[in-house]
């Protein structure tokens, strides 16, 4: 299947963070055999995905990373 080049990642991943210094939130990117999603939790934790396209839509890659960023700071059962 194709790949992503690195330096393409990279470089979206720069307009997101350029974004967010300026004050504008970037939370998705297609690309022609990718789709990136971003979501930022507190001031610390930026968690990026990336599906292989077609693939999942916007929404369906917000909600793993919700998913995801549950799964870290869960806290143990009691």
């Amino acid at each position: 299947s194709p790949q992503v080049p690195f330096s393409l990642v990279g470089a979206l991943h720069g307009v997101h963070l350029f974004g967010a210094a300026a004050g504008v939130e970037l939370r998705e990117a297609a690309t022609p055999t990718a789709h990136l999603a971003w979501a930022g939790y507190g001031n610390s934790i930026t968690l990026i995905m990336l599906s292989p396209s077609p693939g999942l839509p916007g929404p369906a890659l917000a909600r793993i990373l919700d998913s995801a960023f549950g799964a870290m700071v869960r806290p143990p059962p009691s």
